[in-house]
């Protein structure tokens, strides 16, 4: 449907669209003045980034020959990133945004390894000496 390397860009996108809300979300809250409409908004944030991220993570990785450092980049981002979600009540908002950041962090460098490992793998002229 899409190719291999739209699905990175993508991931990429969400994943610094995510690290973009952990910085600034503690600013914008302390500038505005209707705290429970924010809240409200920021707790939705999470799980809405997350069904994002997670099926980009899959589409990137699946049916594909790549070296196993970057399943592992990614699968680990997207756990860090569902415990800092899963645990943000018991962590502490600079705690969460600490591991949210680590976790978009990991996702970010796994789609990129794998964005340059698809273009490379494009790029490579087939051996046809048998």
């Amino acid at each position: 449907m899409f190719s291999k390397a739209f699905w990175d860009r993508i991931g990429i996108f969400l994943s610094g669209l995510c690290a973009i809300h952990c910085l600034f979300f503690p600013v914008v809250i302390a500038l505005l003045p209707l705290w429970p409409f924010a809240e409200s908004i920021h707790a939705w944030t999470h799980p809405i980034l997350f069904l994002l991220i997670a099926p980009t993570v899959y589409f990137a990785v699946r049916f594909d020959n790549v070296p196993n450092r970057i399943p592992q980049f990614l699968f680990t981002g997207l756990a860090v990133i569902a415990l800092a979600w899963l645990l943000h009540d018991w962590l502490g908002l600079l705690a969460e945004s600490v591991v949210t950041l680590g976790g978009s962090a990991l996702l970010v460098a796994g789609h990129w390894l794998n964005y340059r490992h698809h273009i490379e793998s494009a790029t490579k002229k087939p051996n046809l000496n048998y």
